[in-house]
């Protein structure tokens, strides 16, 4: 059957309000605001936005307040041509995070406020949507949806994709159902304590969890993978002013999951998962030379010319800046 989706990603929706400042201030201090905007976030969600970006076929499930914040985040996957339908919007407020990107450093740091509690039910996950997708892509928050969808594309042989950023035994047990394994360091840590042979780890895990791809990124040191087989180690791009790191890995998953779709899984390019992590570092590092998570994700004509000779192209960038500068106010 020919399916309508490459990617489903199931996750409730976030609104980002993102400041670029000189350093962050001590108590009773003051810094300066170089750079603001506001954005819709999430670790699944932003990662959708980035292989839609691409030119991946995408649908969400996950819900939202039907307040302004959640209208925009609905409005923001719609800009990227993610289908929306089955968003769900619930009476109260959107999940908020201010997002503080650090010049002096170029860290970052968040401040969060929980919207109203609202779980999206098995029933409104809706088997028939998932069924149309070629794989799903779950944030490793639990839900009772996401457990819902997880199992159904296990049963119906669907490739799984998990964003496993902080550490839980909640989430420890969802990665163990993933197909397609990417952690940040925080979650390697909970699994691996402070050993840092990253390659002999992600080699075991693989075996034994029965992976298809596990990978483990570090940032400005690079990310580290294995099939199972063997492993590799590969450096992080460099050369360029990083503004901000936000969204670094949501955007870093929806890269490797559009390599691994359309090139490692398709004999023709000969793509190694060495390959898939090369394209996926290289459209993290691109958005990060823009402010906010979304902003700067290349489309991919953008990142195979920086793939073949380092040129970052600016293409659309700068309309995209003045968009997300207003665009909650539209």
């Amino acid at each position: 059957m020919k399916k309508r989706y490459d990617v489903i990603g199931v996750e409730d929706l976030i609104m980002d309000l993102a400041f670029q400042i000189d350093h962050l201030p001590a108590t009773d201090g003051f810094s300066r605001i170089l750079d603001y905007c506001w954005q819709s976030g999430g670790n699944a969600a932003s990662a959708i936005v980035a292989l839609a970006r691409l030119g991946a076929t995408c649908g969400m499930i996950g819900t939202a307040g039907d307040d302004a914040y959640g209208e925009f985040c609905v409005r923001d996957l719609a800009y990227h041509g993610v289908d929306t339908s089955h968003i769900k919007r619930h009476p109260g407020n959107t999940t908020l995070c201010v997002c503080l990107a650090e010049e002096s450093t170029q860290g970052r740091s968040f401040l969060g406020l929980r919207g109203t509690p609202a779980d999206m039910t098995p029933q409104e996950a809706d088997e028939s949507y998932v069924a149309q997708a070629r794989a799903v892509h779950l944030s490793c928050i639990p839900s009772s949806a996401q457990q819902f969808v997880l199992d159904f594309a296990r049963r119906n042989n669907l490739l799984v994709s998990l964003d496993a950023g902080a550490y839980s035994p909640a989430g420890a047990a969802l990665a163990r159902q993933a197909d397609l394994l990417v952690m940040a360091e925080q979650f390697y840590q909970g699994l691996f304590g402070r050993d840092e042979n990253y390659e002999k780890n992600c080699l075991r895990l693989a075996n034994d969890g029965g992976h298809k791809a596990v990978v483990v990124t570090l940032g400005s040191r690079g990310c580290v993978g294995s099939d199972g087989e063997k492993a590799f180690t590969l450096g992080a791009f460099s050369g360029h002013k990083i503004v901000d790191t936000t969204g670094a890995g949501d955007v870093f998953h929806g890269g490797f999951l559009y390599a691994y779709l359309y090139r490692y899984m398709d004999p023709q390019w000969g793509y190694t998962l060495q390959d898939c992590a090369r394209f996926a570092s290289a459209v993290s590092y691109l958005n990060c030379l823009t402010l906010g998570g979304r902003t700067g994700i290349p489309t991919l004509e953008m990142t195979e010319r920086f793939l073949r000779d380092g040129t970052v192209l600016e293409g659309d960038i700068p309309a995209r800046k003045q968009h997300y500068r207003q665009a909650v106010f539209q």
